[in-house]
């Protein structure tokens, strides 16, 4: 069991944006990107859902898009803003990338993160129009640490490695609250755990990092309340009582 590492749990504080260590998130992520690829070149042969290599493919081109936004930052200039539709987007661009070789998408996603996090410290926190993100860590954190850690959660889930998944969700609490990271994505992460501890029925801890995971990010409480992976706290009043309006 991986304890809940969150600052919550301490006096509570708003971490500064500044003192959160991006190169580190990302390092810790480069990681997990490198243990996947070995782990997916030896076992690898029909796999649910998106093959391993459009997997990368897929995270590579939203770093592109992040490392393009960081360099015209850093140049003064405006930066193309996210496309509006990302699910019809992500649809036309992934017929691209099949046939991509494995070895090849993950070259392109590992060099990407080493010129995001140049580039992330030569700009440093900034306002910044993406989506949901309003700073430049936010930003960067989200495109190419939890949205690539998601990606690969749930490719372990599908092709029958929950363990391999479920950790990469642990460590991603414990890397997040090292790295000390913004209020939005240290409330991601400690969703997403609670999500998992919910349907491995270890309620307890499921509310105890949901509870965590709200005072972070208000949101998170609106989005439980409507979310099936948290079925089995449907009636636990506790539970009513954290997601209640």
């Amino acid at each position: 069991m991986v304890p809940s590492l969150s600052r919550a749990r301490r006096p509570w504080r708003s971490i500064l944006p500044e003192q959160t260590d991006v190169r580190q998130a990302l390092e810790a992520q480069r990681k997990a990107e490198h243990a996947f690829v070995e782990r997916v070149l030896s076992n690898e042969k029909a796999p649910v859902g998106w093959p391993a290599a459009l997997l990368l493919f897929h995270v590579g081109m939203w770093r592109e898009r992040m490392r393009n936004v960081l360099a015209s930052m850093s140049e003064g200039k405006d930066y193309e803003r996210q496309p509006p539709n990302t699910d019809e987007f992500n649809d036309a661009e992934l017929v691209r990338g099949i046939g991509t070789p494995l070895a090849d998408a993950a070259s392109r996603a590992d060099h990407l993160t080493t010129e995001l996090i140049d580039l992330y410290e030569k700009v440093g926190e900034r306002p910044i129009d993406w989506n949901e993100a309003k700073t430049t860590t936010v930003a960067v954190l989200r495109n190419s640490y939890t949205h690539p850690r998601l990606h690969l959660f749930e490719y372990y889930q599908e092709n029958d490695q929950p363990d391999t998944a479920i950790k990469l969700f642990e460590d991603a609490v414990s890397e997040m609250n090292t790295a000390e990271a913004p209020d939005f994505v240290m409330g991601t992460v400690l969703y997403n755990l609670a999500t998992v501890r919910a349907q491995q029925d270890r309620k307890d801890e499921a509310l105890g990092l949901l509870g965590e995971a709200i005072q972070h990010r208000a949101d998170s409480k609106s989005t439980a309340a409507g979310d099936s992976d948290f079925a089995t706290l449907r009636d636990d009043p506790k539970f009513q009582e954290m997601v209640k309006p």
